[in-house]
C-alpha cells in the first residue's frame, strides 16, 4: 500500500485493501479514468450509475496516491479564502464556489448514508483561528467575505483547542471521514457490467481522438473520452502545468497523554498554515509546506511538526508521520473541465489543500460535462479561463522559479564528488568526470545509478531524505529511489546509468 516513499499513512495503515486485477487484454468503454483516488471513484460511480461503462486505470493500488494521504478535511473553508476569490473571481463567482463546496459535503454525507458505508463519517464544525493579535483583523475580513459567499458562518472566542486562541471564524457541518474506508466502498462497485478497475496498471501515454486511446504496460484501453484524474495532467501540459505549483506538506499523528483529543476541523492564519484534526485516539497535525524538490532536509520538516505539537498539546508519542503533494493554483481555484486544446480529454488539478472537498466537486462537474448536463460550476472551473490581474504576478513568479531550476541547477555544486560519499539508505547528486548522476545506496550496500534528468522537462530531481524519493522541483514529478515514477506529470522512469568508478 505504501507506494509513495517510507512513511505510510494513518489511512494506509489502517485499511486492508481489497485487490484488483493488472490490465491483462484490450477493453473498450465510454469512459477511460486514469487515477483511484477520490476524483476517479466518485466520478466512475456517478457514470456507472448514469449507465456509463468505465475503465479506471491504476498504476498502484486504490488509494495509495494523495487521497491516501490526505488528512481527510471536507469543508467549505477553502485554502483561496474568501476575500481572495472575492477579488479573483467577483462575488458571484466566489458564491459558486462556497456553493458547489456545501454541495460536495452533502454528497458525501448522502452517499455514506444511502450506501452504508462504514467510514468514521462524522459532522464536525471547522475553525479558521489566529493565535495573535494582529491577525484578528483578517479573520473578521474573512467571515464578512465568506458570509458574502453564502458561507452560514460566525466569529467566535470560543475554540475547542487546549491553547489560548484570539479568535475564529467558525463554520458548521463540514465533516471528515477515513479517506480509504469510503474509497474501498467506491471501489467495489465498479467492476462489472462492462465497467472495469484495474491496479498496476501503468499509462504510458494517452491519444484524444475519436476514439481515444490509453496505452498502458498491458494493453490498450478505447474510449469516447479520457478524464486525467491523476491530481496533476499526464505528460507535457504547459497550458496547466505552468499555472499550478506543486508543494509538499508533512502530517503527524500523535497521542496525548491525560488530554483528549479536540473535535472539529482546524486551521490557523499562518504561512504556511497548520491543521489539525483528530482520528480515534490520535491528534493529526499537519503543515510545513514546502514546494516540492526544493528543500535539502526535508525530514527536519516532521521534527519542526512534532515541536509545535509539544507546545500546542501534551504529546504523549508520535504514531504516524508521512507527507503529501498538492498542487496550488496561481488565481485560488482549481482547474476542472475539457484540458484546454482537447476534444475529448478531460482534467482536474489545482485543488490546493482542499482535495477531498473539490475532488467530490470535479467529480460531479466532470460527470455532467460528459453527459452533457448543465452545471452552473462550469464556468467558474473552467480550465481554460484566465485571470491576468489575479494570476499574472504569481504565475511570472513561479515560472521563473522553473526555469531557474531548470538552467542553474545543471551548473550548480553537487551534493558529492565520489560515490563513496553516498551512505546507505541515501541519495545524493554525484558529480563523476563532469556529469552528474543521482546515486542511491539502498540498506544492503547495493548502488543504484539514475540519471538524474526528469522525464517531463528535464530538470534535476533532488533527494527527499524525508521520503526516499527523487523529486522534480519544476513541476513535482517524484520517483522512487530505484527511479520509477510515482508521482506527478512524468509517465517514464528515470533512465539507469552506468559509472565506471569505485564504490
Amino acid at each position: 500500500m505504501n507506494q509513495y516513499g517510507k512513511t505510510p499513512s494513518l489511512w494506509l495503515d489502517t485499511q486492508p485493501s481489497a485487490t484488483y486485477p493488472a490490465m491483462t487484454a484490450d477493453v473498450s468503454v465510454d469512459v477511460a479514468i486514469i487515477g483511484a483516488g477520490i476524483t476517479g471513484l466518485t466520478l466512475a460511480t456517478l457514470l456507472k450509475e448514469a449507465g456509463q461503462t468505465v475503465a479506471v486505470i491504476e498504476m498502484a493500488s486504490v488509494g495509495s496516491g494523495v487521497t491516501g494521504r490526505t488528512t481527510a478535511h471536507i469543508t467549505e473553508i477553502v485554502d483561496g479564502r474568501y476575500q481572495t476569490l472575492i477579488s479573483n473571481f467577483g462575488e458571484e463567482g466566489a458564491r459558486l464556489i462556497a456553493d458547489s463546496s456545501r454541495s460536495a459535503i452533502d454528497s458525501i454525507s448522502e452517499r455514506v448514508q444511502r450506501k452504508h458505508i462504514d467510514c468514521d463519517f462524522q459532522r464536525v464544525s471547522g475553525y479558521l483561528y489566529t493565535e495573535f493579535q494582529e491577525k484578528v483583523k483578517e479573520i473578521e475580513s474573512e467571515v464578512e467575505a465568506a458570509q458574502k459567499c453564502g458561507v452560514t458562518c460566525e466569529l467566535t472566542h470560543s475554540v475547542p483547542l487546549p491553547f489560548p486562541v484570539q479568535t475564529a471564524l467558525k463554520v458548521d457541518n463540514q465533516a471528515e471521514f477515513h479517506p480509504l474506508k469510503y474509497l474501498a466502498a467506491l471501489a467495489k462497485d465498479i467492476p462489472g457490467a462492462g465497467s472495469h478497475l484495474f491496479e498496476e496498471t501503468h499509462v504510458e501515454s494517452f491519444e484524444d481522438g475519436e476514439p481515444c486511446r490509453v496505452i498502458t504496460n498491458h494493453g490498450i484501453v478505447t474510449a469516447r473520452s479520457i478524464v486525467l484524474a491523476t491530481h496533476t495532467p499526464l505528460g507535457l501540459n504547459i497550458s496547466l502545468q505552468t499555472r499550478v505549483t506543486a508543494y509538499r506538506s508533512y502530517v503527524i499523528a500523535v497521542h496525548l497523554e491525560n488530554q483528549d483529543v479536540p473535535v472539529g476541523l482546524f486551521w490557523d492564519t499562518e504561512d504556511p498554515y497548520n491543521y489539525i484534526r483528530s482520528y480515534d485516539d490520535l491528534v493529526i497535525i499537519g503543515g510545513r509546506d514546502h514546494k516540492t524538490g526544493q528543500d535539502e532536509e526535508a525530514e527536519s520538516r516532521y521534527d519542526e511538526l512534532e515541536a509545535y505539537a509539544r507546545v500546542h498539546f501534551n504529546v504523549r508519542d508520535v504514531a504516524y508521520r508521512w507527507s503529501a503533494q498538492v498542487y496550488e493554483p496561481v488565481d485560488a481555484a482549481p482547474y476542472i473541465g475539457k484540458n484546454p486544446g482537447s476534444e475529448h480529454v478531460y482534467v482536474a488539478t489545482g485543488y490546493g489543500g482542499n482535495g477531498m472537498t473539490y475532488g467530490t466537486i470535479a467529480a460531479h462537474l466532470l460527470a455532467d460535462l460528459l453527459l452533457e448536463h448543465a452545471n452552473r460550476w462550469s464556468e467558474v472551473y473552467d480550465p481554460a479561463r484566465f485571470k491576468p490581474l489575479a494570476s499574472a504576478g504569481d504565475f511570472i513568479k513561479e515560472n521563473i522559479n522553473v526555469a531557474e531550476h531548470l538552467v542553474a541547477d545543471r551548473f550548480a555544486a553537487p551534493d558529492a564528488n565520489t560515490l563513496s560519499e553516498v551512505s546507505a539508505g541515501q541519495g545524493k547528486i554525484v558529480e563523476i568526470n563532469g556529469e552528474k548522476v543521482a546515486a542511491y545506496r539502498s540498506p544492503d550496500g547495493s548502488l543504484h545509478l539514475l540519471a538524474p534528468q526528469c522525464k517531463h522537462m528535464g530538470c534535476l530531481v533532488q533527494w527527499n531524505n524525508a521520503e526516499n524519493t527523487w523529486d522534480c522541483p519544476c513541476h513535482g514529478g517524484r520517483y522512487s529511489s530505484l527511479g520509477e515514477v510515482i508521482e506527478g506529470p512524468p509517465t517514464s522512469n528515470l533512465d539507469a546509468k552506468t559509472i565506471n568508478e569505485a564504490r
